[in-house]
């Protein structure tokens, strides 16, 4: 290890805060902004600081006294990552080893990240009587640049927290794009460190923070987040918890299916063709529509057409979270004693469909959005050269 990843944190403007990311000729600006006031310090900083030297293969070095409860876990985050990834993620060293204990002060809430989507609001429904805060975070799955679908969904969940009787903390940053940048992965290295920042940020208004789970116990694998890795991310201050992973999808509908804010502002769509809030017609969207009337509750979801389009589904190319998505609901319709010939017969065949037939589904699929693909590409080229630009 020859090389150092230097955080300086700037003092902090208003309701934003922001650090330097440096290594070797790189260096990139984090900037993270709320509704709320968000904590100063270095501590939130340690998370993503630590995987982005991790990934360097660099010694960290952080300006300014850490969280002791929060410097104990890094070291095991780092035991896990680097078990978990040895050819990617380096253990390294950590050169600031000042330690703060300040004591934060009692009565604060309790948090939950909250997407619009099926894990979250599952946790919520969960914990509805204990949670005081829903956290939405505009750069975790909707690009930055992307301000039209960001405003559309923050109006849909704006509602659904009115109506579930909660405060939405909106929080916005750019470190999912610095990361990239910076060479990590973001489903198997990043999001759960950005979560983490964004959590201890809030220490001045949570004192724990729920973290739903989108895997279920018994199908763990390595992944960013984890129950083995996000209660490490936590302070003396703040406790993190990894929540969920006793239900799989279905379950998770089917236990907030009576749930009227859960029904109509549930959002899942990855694709958001047209900046739909759902489209109604990618993988997902038609995973959900299943899930959703296995449960019982056909016609209950007022941002998901009631009527499956098995044509579509019939023709498209699954992947592996598809088919274990098919997977699950085959089962599922079995737990529930649910019984549809149609819903059947297309998720067996999304489950037996030969390789050879699949990779034509999925060409096929590719030409028909490349445009769509270039647009989108072209937007992320865009924003990563403007960061490089203004920050390189």
């Amino acid at each position: 290890m020859s090389s150092t990843l230097a955080v300086r944190v700037n003092p902090p403007s208003g309701n934003e805060v922001s650090a330097r990311f440096s290594v070797g000729k790189k260096s990139f600006t984090v900037r993270t902004s709320a509704n709320v006031s968000l904590a100063s310090g270095a501590t939130p900083w340690l998370a993503p600081g630590l995987l982005a030297a991790m990934r360097q293969n660099a010694a960290l070095d952080i300006d300014g006294p850490l969280d002791s409860v929060a410097l104990t876990g890094a070291e095991e985050v780092q035991r896990i990552m680097s078990d978990w990834y040895p050819a990617q993620m380096h253990a390294t060293a950590i050169l600031q080893q000042e330690t703060t204990n300040e004591t934060l002060a009692g009565g604060r809430g309790v948090g939950c990240f909250f997407s619009g989507g099926v894990d979250s609001f599952y946790s919520t429904v969960k914990h509805i009587d204990e949670i005081t805060h829903l956290i939405f975070i505009h750069g975790f799955d909707i690009p930055l640049d992307n301000e039209d679908l960001a405003e559309r969904t923050l109006r849909t969940l704006r509602k659904a927290a009115e109506d579930l009787g909660k405060p939405l903390i909106e929080v916005r940053t750019n470190l999912r794009q610095v990361h990239a940048l910076l060479g990590l992965d973001w489903e198997s290295h990043s999001h759960g460190s950005l979560l983490a920042h964004v959590a201890l940020l809030l220490t001045d208004h949570i004192g724990k923070l729920y973290l739903p789970s989108n895997r279920i116990e018994g199908e763990l694998e390595p992944y960013a987040t984890h129950p083995d890795l996000d209660k490490h991310w936590g302070s003396r201050g703040l406790e993190i918890e990894h929540d969920g992973n006793e239900a799989n999808r279905p379950m998770k509908v089917a236990a907030f299916a009576d749930s009227e804010p859960a029904m109509n502002n549930l959002r899942v769509c990855w694709w958001n063709k047209d900046n739909d809030y759902n489209c109604g017609h990618c993988e997902k969207c038609i995973r959900t529509m299943m899930n959703i009337k296995i449960a019982g509750a056909e016609g209950k979801c007022a941002t998901l057409p009631a009527d499956i389009p098995y044509d579509v589904y019939n023709r498209m190319y699954i992947n592996k979270p598809g088919k274990h998505g098919a997977v699950e609901n085959l089962k599922a319709m079995d737990d529930f004693g649910y019984r549809d010939a149609e819903m059947e017969r297309a998720l067996r065949d999304a489950i037996d469909r030969p390789t050879w037939q699949n990779q034509i589904f999925h060409a096929r699929q590719l030409a028909g959005l490349a445009p769509q693909f270039a647009g989108r590409l072209s937007l992320e080229n865009g924003h990563r050269a403007a960061v490089t630009k203004v920050d390189g």
